[in-house]
């Protein structure tokens, strides 16, 4: 077994706004521990595996929802952060391993010496959503 810590990003689906770290669990596995940090017929946070939980989010109104896209997932064992890539990338859906975790959030990002360039979907979706709001 290995600890993985997980990093929710601030703002769903995007590594930009930063993040928080939400858990450690136990996993034989990185593709484990994703699966362990999902809520599927209960809330993740009561599988036996987690031992460590930001207490704060989650007795929060919106608790804990489910690692996913723009989220990251350090492997104690490697030293790795692994970047669950989101939208607006040349390889989103693809979960990587980041040169350098900032926790305050990033748009482009290395991996293994390349560099990933964020391709304007976050910018685009910000300027749909105060088109949105203007109008509302």
């Amino acid at each position: 077994m290995n600890d993985y810590v997980i990093y929710h990003a601030n703002n769903f689906g995007t590594a930009a706004d930063g993040f928080t770290k939400i858990a450690v669990l136990s996993a034989h596995s990185l593709g484990e521990a994703f699966r362990l940090s999902n809520n599927v017929e209960e809330s993740w946070v009561d599988n036996c595996d987690v031992f460590s939980v930001n207490d704060e989010l989650l007795y929060s109104v919106n608790g804990l929802r489910s690692t996913s896209s723009g989220d990251v997932i350090f492997d104690s064992n490697e030293g790795k952060f692994y970047f669950l890539v989101p939208m607006g990338y040349k390889n989103s859906g693809q979960t990587v391993v980041l040169d350098d975790f900032n926790i305050k959030g990033f748009l482009d990002y290395y991996s293994e010496g390349e560099l990933f360039e964020e391709q304007g979907f976050y910018e685009e979706m910000i300027k749909r959503e105060a088109v949105w709001w203007k109008n509302t």
